[in-house]
């Protein structure tokens, strides 16, 4: 499933740090709900796509995930099949980058 390691996008991770100034909440649990956000609203990510996975932010799987990480991974195996363990994380990364954009 999803490597070990992960990062995300160094805009996205900006986005994360700058949330974390306004509202206190870490940047791993407001990756945990931008995910979800985006999940909810229906979001889907094409491999064609390309995301430049380039931060600096590297944390392990469970840092990123905690209690979520059965629920994330199954809902990204559902939703992406097909998807390689490489293309999930791109999936992942690009579902928190979407979760973000999206309005309350």
């Amino acid at each position: 499933m999803l490597p070990n390691t992960m990062w995300l996008n160094k805009a996205v991770e900006d986005e994360l740090k700058k949330q974390r100034e306004i509202t206190g909440i870490t940047p791993n649990v407001a990756a945990r709900i931008a995910f979800f956000k985006s999940i909810e609203a229906g979001f889907i990510y094409d491999k064609s796509q390309q995301i430049q996975l380039n931060g600096t932010l590297k944390l392990d799987k469970v840092t990123w995930l905690g209690m979520t990480q059965l629920a994330t991974e199954l809902l990204l195996k559902q939703r992406y099949p097909d998807f390689t363990d490489k293309e999930l994380w791109a999936a992942w990364a690009f579902h928190i980058s979407s979760g973000l954009a999206e309005k309350a």
